[in-house]
């Protein structure tokens, strides 16, 4: 038996856990510079605000109707998402982390389902303030229907789909497109062999499905029937890690660029680390703006002799790399770095000139580095090569603080 729990209009919620002011209010979170909108509110909804829709097109109307808009706080959501998912961990043990904002977690069948259901539910929102939907069911694929149907419920929002008539009803309503696994190319084909919903995909012959679709869809359809084919994933390691941004106005200046790239570097080598990777190169690219004359973006793989997680090593690669395709007569308007070549640390080959006192010297340098930050905040220490405090090279006009994740930023009770 599975739960998908999943937290409900997730950007909005983690803003409104420190802004109750915010409650009942249409309210949208913005994408990068301040671009299209990412995330809304049941009321932003209601008023018919569409996701990805440009904000400048729908900002007048939209603050005519006392809606609030809010750019994205990456920080904020990346913490308040590791605090939900560290709850779920903790009742259930093993859980599979689907994306920032829901997980599986996967129960004994003979627990109590409603008990179940409602204890997490009413956890996660009393120690975090974000309220979640439970879907309840025998499968994986079915569990994502029971989900999205708890979303839609004004009240309660928890769905146990576990009788055959409320599962055959389920699929009944469903469009063959929205079952989880079933992309846009394929449902042009499903729809071609007379199948357009649920139900009929998960009465269709299984030899016919698999000849046609392969066995990831024949699995699919046995989802639907109630057989468990698609268990826990583990979480792959990243084959390349890539930051990267878009800035708000034109940079130019060596330095200036360096300082900014050195950023992406330092934020990258840490997930690296997180993963217990080591990456055997990096890519540094630039471009300007795309819509001005003349166009200019270019790119440079630096490897490097022995794989490695260190930031300083990959800075200086960086470095190199931007040397050789910077030209100093352009503004730049977009620049990145990518780390490739990714493998586990403790398989990766080793370069018999590098002794193991100074690969143990910087493996141990990296971890102190990573603890003081961990503990007293990002940048505390940071390398040379960066600019000292933390600085956003993208337009968020309408950041709120990040309460969770900087000191300064605290809220404060009057």
């Amino acid at each position: 038996m599975y739960l998908l729990i999943d937290c409900d209009n997730f950007f909005v919620s983690c803003e409104r856990v420190f802004r109750p002011c915010l409650k009942d209010r249409p309210v949208v979170v913005l994408s990068n510079n301040d671009g299209c909108v990412v995330a809304r509110s049941y009321e932003a909804k209601a008023l018919g605000v569409p996701m990805c829709a440009p904000y400048f097109k729908i900002e007048k109307t939209f603050k005519a109707a006392g809606g609030i808009a809010l750019s994205s706080n990456y920080e904020l959501y990346a913490d308040i998402s590791k605090r939900v998912m560290r709850l779920i961990a903790d009742c259930f043990g093993k859980i599979e982390i689907y994306s920032i904002d829901e997980a599986f977690a996967e129960i004994d069948d003979r627990e109590d389902l409603p008990r179940l259901t409602l204890q997490i539910r009413n956890t996660i929102l009393k120690q975090t303030g974000i309220s979640v939907s439970v879907g309840a069911a025998a499968t994986k694929t079915l569990c994502k229907i029971a989900g999205e149907i708890a979303k839609k419920q004004t009240v309660g929002k928890i769905c146990i789909l576990t009788e055959p008539d409320n599962i055959a009803a389920a699929l009944q309503k469903l469009d063959v497109g929205d079952v989880w696994g079933i992309g846009r190319k394929l449902v042009k084909k499903l729809n071609f062999m007379g199948i357009f919903t649920a139900a009929e995909l998960a009465a269709a012959p299984h030899a016919l499905i698999r000849q046609s679709f392969g066995i990831l869809t024949e699995k699919t359809l046995q989802e639907l029937n109630g057989i468990p084919c698609i268990g826990f994933e583990d979480t792959p390691r990243q084959k390349s890690i890539l930051c990267s941004r878009s800035f708000e106005t034109e940079i130019n200046g060596f330095e200036n660029l360096k300082k900014i790239i050195a950023e992406f570097v330092d934020n990258a080598c840490l997930r690296l680390r997180e993963q217990n990777g080591l990456a055997g190169g990096i890519v540094v690219f630039i471009a300007t703006n795309r819509f001005h004359e003349p166009y200019y973006n270019n790119s440079k793989l630096i490897g490097l002799p022995e794989a490695s997680c260190h930031t300083a090593k990959f800075t200086k690669a960086m470095t190199e790399g931007l040397k050789s395709i910077y030209r100093p007569e352009f503004y730049y308007k977009r620049a990145g770095i990518m780390l490739v070549g990714i493998e586990d640390a403790g398989a990766a080959q080793k370069d018999f000139l590098i002794s193991e006192t100074e690969r143990t010297k910087e493996t141990e340098l990296m971890k102190a580095v990573d603890a003081v930050n961990r503990k007293l905040g990002r940048k505390t220490l940071y390398f040379g090569a960066q600019e000292a405090g933390i600085r956003h090279y993208i337009k968020r006009e309408h950041k709120s603080p990040s309460y969770t994740t900087s000191w300064n930023d605290l809220p404060q009770v009057h």
